[in-house]
């Protein structure tokens, strides 16, 4: 089975200080070995740029991210989205973005890559995905 990868499960993987470090690593044991794991390049984006902001730029907790998504740690496939898969994303967007749920294009995307790929669930610490993919927290 599939199960996709959001921001806050990498990074949390990495990051000694955050709350969801131990339980990320702990999600990752039990998932790693029997399931296809995905996400894409909105997704890297959004977890490199949460490393640099809240490391404040620590060359050394970046190389750490490095690792995981280039390097040797890498254990994740990465989907390459299309322009047409970029005009299908803004659609999931429009679908569930409402002012009392509101969500972010990264978002959108794992939504479609979810529905495209019918994937088991999300590896994510943000509740935002909750009535729309089940989520493993």
């Amino acid at each position: 089975m599939t199960i996709l990868l959001d921001s806050t499960f990498l990074y949390a993987l990495k990051a000694k200080n955050d709350k969801y470090s131990e339980r990320a690593s702990e999600i990752l044991l039990d998932v790693n070995k029997k399931e296809l794991l995905l996400t894409n390049y909105l997704v890297l984006n959004e977890t490199i740029t949460l490393a640099v902001a809240r490391s404040k730029a620590n060359t050394s907790f970046m190389e750490k991210i490095f690792e995981i998504i280039w390097g040797q740690e890498k254990f994740f496939k990465i989907i390459q989205l299309t322009p047409h898969d970029f005009r299908e994303v803004f659609e999931v967007l429009r679908k569930f973005s409402t002012p009392k749920k509101l969500l972010s294009f990264v978002d959108a995307s794992l939504i479609f890559l979810n529905n495209k790929f019918n994937a088991k669930a999300i590896l994510s610490f943000n509740s935002h995905f909750d009535g729309i993919i089940s989520r493993i927290f």
